[in-house]
């Protein structure tokens, strides 16, 4: 077993600092110093800030012309030091899809629209490409590969779902299959353009080639409703499950826990809402159906009645009935594709954010699973040199076990840091796109009640 200094030492919470804490580059020290002195030390170096172009500033700025003089001469310098970074444009539209192959061939393709400017890779501004959704699946499986493992928060592609495969595959009604492709079509867009807003996964090579390229993709494997990767990712559910019964990590930075706990509460508040929001749209759903229906009799019974102020009455009555219905239809298809699946797409972006935390846990664990291999060997070999006296063939081979293991201990030690670095990155950045998205999906929302309610006053 480590010793109590041993453990000290081992502390995560203190080593890790030393990689989160950022190095201070300038110090003090603001003295200018001239690059032109030969006798200036190396370590006082520092950009003399006097230029040509200053020489003509006026000494004291007493007119506008001083100022503008003054300032069109500062507005050079800064411009040749740091010019303006090149504006990123990345907008990803699904706007047509279509169903291809018939019977149980059948399927169903979407269109990407990309519109990109100032990511490097992309030599066209412009790209249309036609995919299918186990394409979606298969980037996702390799942005997950090369990602995960480093920190980064990957949202999460819609599910494979029985009931649309089946509605795809054995309906032969167009507006069912359409219904399908509409609502999934949402929701590969919102997943595609995740992946583009992030600084990293923007640039990758399989985004790229997904987004760009015309032709079909290999096709991808491990994709189906129930295939070996799925029964894989429920095993390896459980046995993280087992391993944090087994290993309990004992939390050292108070950072990680409050913001775990903050996650936890922010996702069962979420989840409340998105069952909130569905009872809403399935009730607001059900009175468009009923107002219909009560057009519908209101309209029969005006037909029959031979009182011609009362008939004109009911066909009065009848059209706003028919008008407010439509309207809360209108209303309840708003509140499904921009209230209540915006709220379940931060769901599942909650989801990916605890696998980067799951994915921490277990960096931590090979790390102690390491140590405690390395106290195991150690004691190994002292046992053995005691027995024999004096070292032999296998001391010499548990030393350089013991070097080996120290190695990979230390790499485990500087994986585990530098992925609790990029994790509080990745959950800064969570929290800025999540106050904007959540502002933004409010006030469309009160938006379109606003709308709704001046149709239906009318």
């Amino acid at each position: 077993m480590l010793s109590e200094e041993d453990v000290h030492s081992n502390s995560y919470a203190d080593r890790t600092g030393a990689v989160i804490d950022r190095q201070t580059f300038f110090g003090d020290d603001c003295d200018e110093i001239n690059l032109g002195n030969e006798d200036t030390p190396p370590s006082k170096l520092r950009l003399n800030t006097s230029t040509d172009t200053e020489s003509t500033s006026p000494a004291v700025i007493n007119s506008i012309e001083d100022h503008d003089q003054y300032h069109d001469n500062h507005n050079d310098h800064y411009a040749q030091i740091s010019p303006e970074p090149v504006p990123i444009k990345f907008n990803i539209i699904i706007r047509e899809f279509e169903k291809r192959g018939d019977g149980m061939n059948a399927y169903i393709v979407y269109k990407l629209e990309t519109e990109v400017s100032g990511v490097v890779g992309y030599s066209k501004t412009h790209y249309e490409t036609w995919r299918r959704f186990s394409d979606f699946l298969g980037l996702h499986g390799k942005i997950v590969e090369k990602y995960l493992s480093k920190g980064i928060v990957i949202p999460q592609p819609p599910e494979k779902s029985i009931s649309a495969l089946t509605k795809t595959k054995t309906n032969s009604d167009p507006a069912m299959s359409r219904e399908v492709g509409i609502q999934r079509a949402r929701h590969l867009e919102r997943y595609v353009s995740r992946l583009v807003q992030h600084p990293r996964m923007r640039n990758d090579c399989d985004l790229r080639d997904f987004l760009t390229i015309d032709s079909d993709l290999p096709k991808a494997v491990q994709t189906a409703a129930l295939s070996s990767f799925g029964v894989k990712k429920i095993f390896k559910n459980f046995q993280v499950v087992f391993s944090k019964m087994a290993f309990h990590m004992e939390e050292g930075d108070r950072w990680f826990e409050q913001v775990q706990s903050q996650i936890d509460e922010l996702d069962e508040a979420l989840r409340k809402l998105y069952t909130v929001t569905e009872s809403l749209v399935a009730s607001r759903r059900e009175m468009a159906t009923s107002g219909e229906q009560l057009g519908k009799a209101l309209s029969m019974l005006a037909a029959c009645e031979e009182s011609t102020s009362l008939s004109r009455a009911l066909s009065a009555l009848t059209d706003v009935t028919e008008s407010v219905s439509t309207a809360w239809g209108k209303q309840a298809e708003i509140d499904n594709a921009k209230f209540s699946e915006a709220i379940y797409e931060y769901i599942m972006l909650i989801s990916a954010l605890k696998d980067v935390f799951g994915e921490r846990v277990r960096a931590w664990q090979q790390w102690q699973d390491a140590q405690q291999t390395l106290s195991r060997k150690r004691d190994q070999k002292t046992k053995i040199d005691l027995a024999a006296g004096g070292r032999n063939e296998k001391s010499d081979q548990l030393k350089a076990e013991i070097e080996e293991t120290v190695l990979r201990m230390d790499q485990l030690e500087q994986h585990f840091g530098e992925l609790s670095k990029a994790i509080r990155e990745e959950v800064a950045r969570f929290d800025t796109d999540r106050k904007v998205d959540m502002k933004k999906i409010l006030i469309e929302y009160m938006e379109s009640m606003i709308h709704t309610h001046t149709e239906v006053f009318r």
